[in-house]
């Protein structure tokens, strides 16, 4: 689809507010409300716009291990089986095609580690004999930033995973139910969520905000569909011999400066960080991982690329309600 700087503009600003009302996104984004409808109807319909979805503080929710598996399979023709399997498990957010040495990403939430060694075993059990090999990365920390490459000129980014475990906060069926509705779709309205746990709009709002106040709630995301918005999605692995504290906060500046770096994730197990970048073109990519190694020109560093296929399945922020 081709894009105007006004649809630019619209994109960038619903990736983090696509839950307001139409008046205020046309008003942010210098539209008519027309305008502005008009342009969502035709995102929502040409399958450009895949999700509405929120973001939440798993933690707080008593889920403080978050997980990345990378599989290479014996065979292509396993992957439908593996991910049909993949589907019924109550911690998996999303998963996507990789092209290269490995064939498969999944992202999954767990409440600790043992936890996720069940889920392996589970799955190793079901479909090991399908697998040729597999990485397992456990990120320690973890950002992802507003679509800059856009022109966004918001500042604000969400913390993938926190520095602290936080304590778990304790919640009733209808603030769950709240919580699994936004996730399902960040822009439902009050009115049909009130309905669905049987109460009025106003006490909905009510729980909404406390929510947000207790940090569970940290904001709507939109998920794209990057092919439509002629982008490409590639994740870098980095491998730092010395992943010292100078270095990982070189990353971590590297990442704030650069605009197309969507993500950054740093890892426990080896490689021990990862950059995931948005590009219309090979060269916009290769200049990132030339400026990459030329950071570190003085470090023994691996860097890899892996080029990722937009997730199969819509992001489910809450998989375990």
């Amino acid at each position: 689809m081709e894009l105007k700087p006004s649809d630019n503009k619209l994109l960038a600003y619903l990736f983090h507010h696509n839950r307001e009302p139409l008046s205020k996104i046309a008003k942010a984004t210098k539209l008519s409300r027309e305008q502005v409808k008009y342009k969502l109807e035709k995102y929502i319909g040409s399958g450009l716009i895949r999700k509405f979805f929120t973001v939440f503080d798993w933690s707080k929710l008593g889920y403080n291990y978050l997980a990345v598996l990378i599989i290479k399979f014996e065979k292509l023709s396993s992957l439908p089986k593996f991910t049909k399997e993949l589907e019924k498990s109550k911690n998996m957010i999303s998963f996507g095609k990789v092209y290269g040495k490995y064939d498969l990403y999944i992202t999954a939430i767990f409440k600790n580690e043992i936890e996720f060694s069940e889920f392996l075993s589970a799955l190793l059990g079901a479909t090991g004999h399908l697998i040729n090999d597999y990485i397992f990365i456990k990120p320690f920390f973890g950002k992802v930033y507003p679509l800059r490459f856009l022109g966004s000129n918001e500042t604000g980014d969400y913390p993938m995973i926190r520095d602290n475990i936080s304590k778990t906060i304790e919640l009733d069926e209808k603030d769950r139910k709240i919580l699994k509705m936004l996730s399902d779709d960040a822009r439902i309205k009050l009115v049909d969520m009130a309905s669905k746990i049987n109460t009025s709009g106003e006490v909905v709002l009510h729980r909404i905000k406390r929510l947000k106040k207790q940090g569970i709630i940290l904001g709507p995301r939109t998920h794209f569909n990057m092919k439509k918005m002629g982008y490409f999605f590639t994740v870098i692995f980095i491998d730092i011999k010395n992943f010292s504290k100078v270095n990982q906060d070189k990353l971590k500046d590297f990442a704030n400066k650069t605009k197309n770096v969507d993500s950054i994730v740093f890892s426990h197990s080896r490689p021990n960080c990862f950059m995931q970048i948005f590009h219309k073109d090979e060269e916009t990519l290769r200049k990132t991982i030339n400026d990459l190694k030329e950071l570190f020109v003085n470090s023994q560093i691996s860097v890899e690329p892996l080029l990722i296929e937009d997730q199969e399945n819509e992001a489910n922020m809450l998989p375990f309600y």
